[in-house]
This record gives structure tokens, sequence and C-alpha cells, in this order.
């Protein structure tokens, strides 16, 4: 992977180009960035800009992760520093960090980090490692105002545990109701702060829905009721599907399972894909998103293991791209700037070679990242 930056006034030519959201590829064509910005045609057609020549490429948005720890499993700056590298080098030019424990927002340029600094979770439940617990909605409102007075960009709420590895479907209660969750979202709007929301069991993301969460994060064991009400009120969801996928896949964590555990989560990873299959009937917004961070999940390359198990579930090849593009962009906030290819966007680019939508593979080998420089 190399990573190129591209001149505020420059002419890009290439073989093919996907916009992003269009279920075909344009052909051969130059791509003019005017002023730093994406634009149909030069402005003054006298200027000659700079040239970057991308023939043998196609041209798609630069990738999205939106769910990911950099500071797990360790908070080093020069881990950090590794993973965001990792990251770039794996055509990932932004992401959204799911929590951290001190509260201090971070910058590892040129990567884009979307913050949301110290997860909210309630006292003496899951989630102590990624967060600050609160033991009331007071206080949970006072975070709220803290978090937005240290530069977040979102607010993320733990709203229950994990699933059980050994008792399939078993899960914990719900740690917040959907009227403390409520008060939570509606203290975050008025800072104009998305919340997302960590849930898994039905009763917990049902209860989100109702809270009118931006996002739905994991999502395991939910419910038809709840993706048809995702779809209605625009919700969107980020199964994670690697970090589970990961226990099967990764023989140092496959081998520490019992036989009960390993078919335990062999079954909760084959429901969840069901799910995810039937949300593309009822249309739900997916976006991808992979927990790296945690365990058997490296920053970088799993968002590309995610894309082809989001794939395995049935999916478009369009629909899984748009999830870690289009539909990212719009889960992070960052649709004004990226995840299109379209006129008054940054030049944020991935120069693959081949056909992404006939085979999702091509983003893994060969690529450019550009960014704006």
């Amino acid at each position: 992977m190399n990573i190129i930056y591209v001149n505020s006034n420059t002419k890009i030519l290439y073989s093919q180009l996907w916009d992003g959201n269009s279920y075909s590829l344009q052909n051969e064509g130059v791509l003019y960035v005017r002023e730093g910005l994406l634009s149909d045609v030069p402005r003054d057609k006298c200027l000659s800009p700079c040239s970057l020549d991308m023939r043998g490429y196609t041209l798609i948005p630069a990738l999205i992760d939106c769910h990911l720890h950099l500071s797990l499993p360790t908070r080093e700056p020069a881990n950090i520093k590794k993973r965001s590298t990792a990251l770039l080098e794996s055509g990932i030019f932004a992401v959204r960090d799911a929590g951290i424990t001190d509260g201090q927002c971070f910058s590892v340029q040129p990567l884009t980090v979307i913050h949301t600094g110290q997860a909210i979770c309630k006292a003496g439940c899951y989630g102590a490692n990624l967060g600050h617990p609160i033991a009331s909605v007071s206080e949970a409102k006072i975070m709220v105002d803290m978090l937005y007075h240290q530069g977040v960009r979102q607010i993320k709420v733990i709203a229950s545990g994990i699933f059980s590895f050994t008792h399939y479907g078993e899960l914990c209660n719900p740690t917040f109701t959907a009227s403390e969750l409520r008060a939570i979202v509606e203290k975050a709007k008025q800072y104009h702060l998305p919340v997302m929301a960590h849930a898994s069991g039905n009763e917990a993301v049902l209860n989100c829905i109702r809270a009118g969460v931006a996002s739905i994060e994991h999502g395991y064991f939910l419910s038809e009721e709840a993706l048809n009400m995702m779809a209605e009120q625009g919700i969107a969801w980020v199964p994670t599907l690697t970090p589970v996928a990961a226990q099967l896949q990764d023989e140092s964590l496959f081998s520490k399972l019992s036989c009960t555990q390993q078919d335990t989560v062999r079954r909760s990873l084959e429901r969840h894909q069901t799910m995810i299959a039937l949300s593309d009937q009822y249309n739900v917004r997916i976006a991808a998103g992979t927990d790296a961070g945690a365990p058997g999940v490296p920053h970088g390359k799993s968002l590309h293991t995610e894309l082809q198990l989001l794939k395995e579930c049935g999916i478009s090849t369009v629909r899984v791209l748009q999830a870690a593009t289009s539909e990212a962009a719009a889960v992070c906030g960052l649709q004004l700037l990226a995840g299109t290819i379209k006129p008054g966007k940054k030049p944020y680019l991935l120069a693959v070679q081949g056909n992404p939508l006939n085979d999702l593979s091509v983003i893994n080998n060969n690529t450019h990242l550009l960014l704006p420089s």
C-alpha cells in the first residue's frame, strides 16, 4: 500500500471509477481536484493542474472502520501509532474509536479519528474497561457535558453485556432502561452528538431503538421486530462479525474453548449472519465495524475480513462496499467530506486493480490510498 497525497489542484486519470453508490463502474476518465475539493471540470481551462496518472486502476472511496479501539489491547503511544499505520496501509482513512478509559482524545494524523471518549456504562455492569461507570441518569448527563467539552464527536453508551459463549442465547439483563437511554440521547442532542449503542440481546436493542440512538453496535440476538423498527427509524446497524468469527478461526483462541463453547459460538455467529441477511430484506442501514483491539482482531486488515463476512451473509457486493464507504461515512458524520466520489467532497480515494464489484478481494492487494495534501 502506497499513500499518495493529492495536490489541491490536480487532475487524476483513471481507468474505472465506482462512486460509492452506483451498481456499476464508470469507464476511463479524469477526476478533477480544484482547491482541495473534487470537481466535475476545472474552473479555468487555461490552468494546467498537476496530473496524477492512475490509469490501470479503479478509483473507489477510501474505506472507513466504524467501530474499533485504537487503545486496545495496550494504550502506549507507539502501539497506537503502529495501529494507525496498519489502518492506513489497509486503505482505511478514517475510524470511529468506540471507547477509552482515560478520556484523552488523541491525534494520529493522517488517520482521521472520530472520538467517542469514555463510554457511558452502568456502575457494576459490563463496560468499565471502555469508559466511566455512572450510577444515575443525572451522572450520565454530567458525563455528556464533560465529553462534549473534551471534543468528542459522538457519545457511546453500553446498554448490555455480551452474550454467553457457554449457553446459547443467554444474555445479561439490559444495563439501562429505555427511559434512561432516552434521557442520555436527548442530552446528547443538545450538543448535536449522535449516540452509538453497544447492545446485544433483543430487549437491550429495543430499548436503544425506542430511545432514538443513531446506531446499534453488535446487536447479537436481535429480532425481526428490531430490524423493522431500525429500518423505519433509519437507525444504522454495525454488526461486528469479526470478533466472534475470530474465536473460531484463530487457533490460539479456538483451542481455549471447550467443545460446548465452540458449538455455542458457531451457532451464535450463524444466527447473526441469518439476521444480517434478513436486514437486507428490511433495507436496514448496515455499516462495517471490526471491533479491532478485541482478541484476534488486528487493526487494518480485519476490515477486509468484516467485508468478506458480510458478503457471506448474502448481501450484494455493492451494499458490502457501501458499508465501508458511503454508509460508513454517514454513520461517522463524515458524509459531507467523504464516502462517495462527487463534486464538493475531498479526495479520500482508494485506487485498486480490478473491479471490486465483481471481486471484493481486489481491495486487499496492490492498492494506493489517496489523501488530500
